[in-house]
């Protein structure tokens, strides 16, 4: 009965309660080796590791052989965040238990994560000598596989997975991976179903089926997945940018916005989420957030200095001619002209803010990058369109334009301008 209760009480969430019962129940059996750890985990539940771990400490001092309260302080290290410890607690448990396969996955999930792939391996492989269709090494090796672009290595272990666990989620998830990397989409998009079914409310299911939507032209039925995986975890910025593009290309350009700084808020790191911002602001004609957008992906990678140009000509495109200056001349000392020289050049115009374009013009011309040379025809056409030259601004534009970099910001951005002149805005 007491146990009944405990058990109850877990499965509530009423962990304090729980906690209460377990130590009425160690008391009634003070010999039995798992309380300990069952005890320690509670603890963690409740956000008290300092006494978790005085637990295990204790525990495994009297009895070092108690691999329960093992498992349990290598969880405490995970949860923790201290990945050396929990990699010692797992190696520990092995070495003490050479054949346990769960202890032998979890050390090729630490591996994999590590990108050891070929120690991954070999614990996986490890762990399915010592118990031969272990669905989690299974899994874990397919992985492995996948990664080595083994797509049908990968498929033959989860199909194996699937049929030793009928109700595993993640292993229809795995399979659907490599079902789409060879190409059938079908049986790939079957197999996302069959996730979802099986597990609703991770938000992730609905991000990954949204792609395969998304990938293969069914549009409104990928936004909806991915306004479910919101709805489920509003937290995460990938279905946020994915949900944008398809708002943006439909013409809903305000949701698309919205969308796009919420992902840019949650994970800014992911400069894409700025500069589809900044694109689409300036095709709106919002400057301001189109410099804000522009200067944050800047911040986030040194990789594309064309950030800091479209940046600057935001600020003098949205007529502050002065800030447009200032901010040129901080960043102009950033980009390495030896590989940037058009965009250096670029940036230069608008600091200097002169009426002199042959430099440029001529860089363009022996510029062999069609990217490069694109990207700065488009730069040469926005700045004499901010400076009130509208006929040649739609020149420059048009060569752009004509290039046909299809992608690229600056031919997103050329697009917005051609249609804006053709508006007579």
């Amino acid at each position: 009965m007491a146990l009944d209760a405990l058990g109850r009480s877990m499965e509530s969430g009423d962990y304090e309660s729980a906690l209460g019962r377990l130590v009425d129940l160690i008391e009634l059996d003070p010999g039995n080796r798992s309380y300990p750890a069952l005890r320690s985990a509670l603890c963690l539940s409740l956000g008290r590791a300092d006494e978790a771990r005085a637990l295990l400490d204790a525990e495994l001092a009297a009895y070092p052989d108690n691999v329960e309260a093992m498992y349990a302080l290598a969880e405490l290290e995970r949860f923790s965040g201290n990945a050396d410890a929990h990699r010692a607690a797992i190696e520990a448990i092995v070495a003490k238990r050479p054949g346990d396969a769960n202890a032998l996955t979890s050390l090729g999930d630490i591996h994999y994560e590590g990108k050891n792939y070929r120690k991954a391996e070999e614990s996986y492989n490890a762990a399915l000598a010592a118990e031969p269709g272990n669905v989690e090494a299974l899994k874990g090796l397919a992985r492995v596989r996948f990664r080595r672009d083994d797509a049908k290595g990968a498929l033959a272990l989860l199909d194996e997975a699937v049929a030793a666990a009928p109700d595993d989620a993640l292993a229809y998830l795995d399979r659907s991976r490599a079902l789409y990397e060879l190409g059938r989409y079908a049986e790939c998009e079957a197999d996302m179903d069959k996730a979802i079914e099986l597990a609703p409310g991770s938000s992730w299911n609905y991000v990954e089926r949204g792609r395969l939507y998304m990938d293969t032209g069914r549009l409104e039925l990928a936004e909806a997945d991915f306004t479910e995986s919101i709805r489920l975890n509003p937290d995460y910025f990938l279905p946020y940018v994915y949900r944008a593009s398809i708002r943006e290309n439909a013409g809903d350009d305000a949701a698309a916005l919205a969308d796009y700084r919420a992902a840019a808020g949650m994970y800014p790191e992911y400069w894409y989420s700025f500069e589809s911002m900044g694109v689409l602001a300036y095709r709106l004609g919002d400057w301001k957030t189109a410099f804000e957008s522009f200067d944050g992906a800047a911040g986030y990678t040194k990789a594309h200095p064309e950030y800091y140009v479209a940046a600057a000509l935001s600020l003098y495109r949205g007529g502050d001619a002065r800030a447009a200056k200032e901010y040129a001349g901080r960043k102009l000392p950033l980009i390495d002209r030896s590989k940037h020289q058009l965009q250096w050049l670029a940036l230069r115009l608008v600091y200097d803010q002169g009426e002199m374009t042959a430099e440029a013009e001529l860089a363009i011309g022996a510029e062999k990058s069609l990217d490069a040379k694109a990207g700065a025809l488009f730069y040469l056409g926005s700045y004499w369109i901010a400076k009130g030259r509208q006929e040649l601004g739609l020149k420059y534009l048009r060569l752009s334009y004509d290039a046909e970099r299809v992608g690229t910001i600056e031919r997103r951005m050329a697009e917005a301008d051609l249609a804006r002149l053709a508006a007579g805005d």
